[in-house]
C-alpha cells in the first residue's frame, strides 16, 4: 500500500528517522508516530496557523463583544472602553421609591431558607433625566423614573490591567485570558479599581459623567452595586414589570430557552463544570446584560444580614456574593441567591479564583444646584394633605389646626412639643398615603388577573360541553358494558361542568366587587395606580399585550360603576368573553 506524507510533515519526519536510527526504542516510537500522520489529512499552512490563533481574541472581545444600539460606552486608559446599560427605577418623586422583594421563592432547599428568604425593601435612583447626558436621554423609557448606570459586562481581565496597571497592556496581542472576567480578586480590589477608573475618567474624560444641574462639585462616579440595585439589573430591570419582578426566580425566557442559553455554569449536579468563559459568550438577559447568572459571581457593596419574615436581621457580616459561577449547580445562578463571603481570611483578603466584579454608576442623593428645593419642596407636601376622600371632598386636616396652635404657643417648651407631635402626625399621613397607593396597585392587578381567570373557566367550561354532546350522541348508539362506562364518564363530566358554572359565577361575584372597591378610590390614587400597572405590563410579549388588554377594559368597568352606570355581571362577562374570543 502507498500512501502520501503531507508535505507539511515530511521533513520532520525525515530528521526525526535520521535522528533515531541508533536507537530501537525510539525508533519504534518514531515508526507509530509517522504512521498516524500518514493516515491523517493534510491540514494547509492557513488552517495551522488559524488553529494556532484559536485561543487570541480581539481587544473589542474583552470590553464589547456584542455591540448594541442601548450601549452607553464610557472610555477607559490604553483606547479601551466600559459599557453599561441605563436602568430605570419609577418612581413619584425624590422622596419616593419602588417597593423590591429580593432573594428567591424556593421551597426545595429549605436549609438555606435564612439566607435567601424573600425581604421587603426598595429601590430608587440617583439621577433624573435632567442629570443625564443628551445622548443617554435618547435612551430612557417614558414615565417618571429615575436613573443608575450597571456595566453590560464583567469586569475583564484587559480592562482591569488598564486601570490597575502602571502601564498599558498588549492590545494588539491581548491573549487568551484577556476577554475572561478579572477573578482571584479582593473586595478592596474591586472597591478601588472603580476609585481609580472614576479618578482617570474625570482627568481625562469628565462629561462622560452624568452632571447634576447647576451643581458645579458633585457628579456621578463609578462603583460597586448594592444588592438591590444588581439584582433589579439582573431581574431584567425596567423591562420586566413589578409583577414579574415577584413571579420569576430568575427571568422570563421563551419556551424554547433554557438557563444554560444564559450561564456558564454545571448545569447537573455532580456534572463536570464549564471552565471560566469570555465575557459575552451566552445571551443578554432582557435588560441587555450579560453573566449575571454564572461564569463569575459578582461581589456588591451591602454587607450580608440574614433574610427572615420578610427582612434582613442580625448582625452586619461579610460582603455579599451574587449570581453563582462556573462552579455553581442550578438552584445557585438564581438573581435572589445570597452568600456571604468574609473580607478577610486568615491569611489576608478574601478571594476567589470564579468571583469577579460589575460596577454601576451612581451619585449622591443631595447634590446642589435645584436638588436641595425640589427635595424640601417634596418633603413640605408630603403628608401635609389627608387622603382625598372618594367623592374627591377632602377629610378635616389636623396639621391645619396644629399650625394655628403653634402660632399661639405660649412658649418656647410649648412650641416644641407641638412640633414634635405635627411632625408624627405628618409621618403618618406619609405613611397612610403609600399604603394606600399599594393597596390601590394590588386592588387592579387583581381585577385584571381575575379577567384572565374567567375567560379560563369559560374556555374550560365550552370545551367540556362540546365533550358532553359528543358523549350524548354516542350514548344513543352504545350498549351493554360500553353503555354503562360512558354514563359514568358523562356523570363526572356533568359534575365537572356544575363545578365549573359554580366556579365562573363566583369568580364574576369576586370581579364585580374589585370593580366596586376600585371606584371608591379617589380619581388620583386611582390614575396613578393605573399608571403604575400600566408601566409594568408594557412589554412586546404576548403575555404583557393581553394583560395591558385587560387592565383597559377594568378600567372601562371601573369608570362605568364611577357613572353609576348599569354594570350587571352579565354585561362584564359578556364584555369579558367577547374581547377575548371576537
Amino acid at each position: 500500500m502507498k500512501y502520501n506524507v503531507c508535505p507539511l510533515f515530511r521533513a520532520p519526519l525525515l530528521r526525526g528517522l535520521a535522528a533515531t536510527a541508533c536507537c530501537p526504542l525510539l525508533l519504534s516510537m518514531m515508526l507509530v508516530v509517522m504512521f498516524t500522520l500518514l493516515l491523517a489529512p493534510c491540514a494547509s499552512r492557513p488552517a495551522l496557523a488559524a488553529l494556532a490563533r484559536k485561543a487570541d481574541v480581539s481587544t473589542a472581545d474583552a470590553f464589547n463583544p456584542k455591540p448594541s444600539d442601548t450601549d452607553v460606552i464610557l472610555p477607559m486608559p490604553c483606547g479601551l472602553s466600559m459599557v453599561f446599560k441605563l436602568v430605570a427605577v419609577p418612581a413619584k418623586g425624590l422622596l419616593w421609591d419602588m417597593p423590591m422583594r429580593p432573594g428567591v421563592d424556593d421551597s426545595a432547599h429549605q436549609e438555606r431558607a435564612y439566607y435567601d428568604r424573600r425581604f421587603n425593601t426598595a429601590l430608587s435612583g440617583s439621577f433624573t433625566l435632567e442629570d443625564l447626558p443628551a445622548a443617554w436621554r435618547k435612551l430612557a423609557p417614558q414615565g417618571q423614573n429615575f436613573f443608575y448606570l450597571v456595566a453590560k459586562y464583567e469586569v475583564s481581565n484587559l480592562q482591569w490591567r488598564a486601570i490597575m496597571d502602571n502601564a498599558c497592556p498588549d492590545t494588539a496581542q491581548p491573549g487568551a485570558e484577556a476577554a475572561r472576567p478579572v477573578t482571584d480578586i479582593s473586595w478592596y480590589d474591586a472597591v478601588d479599581f472603580t476609585r481609580r477608573y472614576t479618578t482617570w475618567l474625570l482627568q481625562n474624560a469628565p462629561d462622560s459623567l452624568p452632571r447634576f444641574a447647576g451643581d458645579q462639585r458633585n457628579v456621578g462616579f463609578v462603583r460597586l452595586p448594592t444588592e438591590v440595585e444588581w439584582e433589579y439589573a439582573a431581574r431584567g430591570g425596567q423591562t420586566a414589570g413589578s409583577q414579574l419582578l415577584l413571579q420569576e426566580n430568575f427571568f422570563a425566557m421563551q419556551p424554547e430557552e433554557s438557563k444554560a442559553d444564559y450561564a456558564v455554569f454545571r448545569p447537573e449536579q455532580g456534572a463536570r463544570a464549564e471552565g471560566m468563559a469570555n465575557i459575552g459568550t451566552r445571551k443578554p438577559n432582557p435588560l441587555g446584560i450579560y453573566d449575571t447568572a454564572g461564569n463569575a459571581a459578582e461581589m456588591v457593596l451591602d454587607t450580608f444580614r440574614f433574610s427572615m419574615a420578610g427582612r434582613q436581621h442580625g448582625s452586619a457580616g461579610g460582603f455579599v456574593r451574587k449570581g453563582g459561577s462556573f462552579l455553581s449547580g442550578d438552584a445557585e445562578i438564581l438573581p435572589g441567591r445570597r452568600e456571604e463571603t468574609p473580607f478577610f481570611m486568615v491569611d489576608g483578603p478574601a478571594h476567589a479564583r470564579d468571583l469577579g466584579f460589575r460596577p454601576v454608576i451612581s451619585g449622591i442623593n443631595t447634590p446642589g444646584g435645584a436638588r436641595p428645593q425640589e427635595l424640601t419642596a417634596e418633603w413640605n407636601k408630603a403628608g401635609e394633605k389627608p387622603a382625598p376622600l372618594a367623592d374627591g371632598q377632602t377629610a378635616r386636616n389636623p396639621l391645619d389646626e396644629l399650625d394655628r396652635l403653634l402660632a399661639a404657643a405660649p412658649d418656647d417648651t410649648s412650641r416644641k412639643n407641638l412640633q414634635e407631635l405635627r411632625n408624627t402626625i405628618k409621618e403618618n399621613n406619609i405613611m397612610l398615603e403609600r399604603q394606600k397607593q399599594m393597596e390601590a396597585q394590588s386592588l387592579l392587578r387583581t381585577g385584571v388577573y381575575m379577567i384572565e381567570t374567567i375567560r379560563n373557566y369559560a374556555s374550560r367550561r365550552n370545551t367540556l360541553k362540546t365533550q358532553i354532546e359528543i358523549m350524548e350522541r354516542d350514548k344513543a348508539a352504545a350498549k351493554g358494558a360500553e353503555l354503562e362506562k360512558l354514563k359514568k364518564i358523562l356523570d363526572t363530566a356533568q359534575r365537572g361542568m356544575v363545578m365549573l358554572n359554580t366556579s365562573l359565577e363566583k369568580s364574576l361575584t369576586f370581579y364585580r366587587s374589585k370593580v366596586e372597591e376600585s371606584a371608591l378610590l379617589a380619581p388620583e390614587v386611582l390614575a396613578a395606580a393605573n399608571e403604575s400597572l400600566t408601566k409594568d405590563f408594557s412589554g412586546a410579549d404576548p403575555f404583557n399585550e393581553n394583560m395591558h388588554k385587560n387592565l383597559e377594559l377594568y378600567r372601562l368597568h371601573v369608570d362605568a360603576m364611577r357613572k353609576n352606570k348599569l354594570l350587571s355581571r352579565e354585561s362584564m362577562q359578556k364584555d369579558i368573553l367577547e374581547r377575548r374570543f371576537q
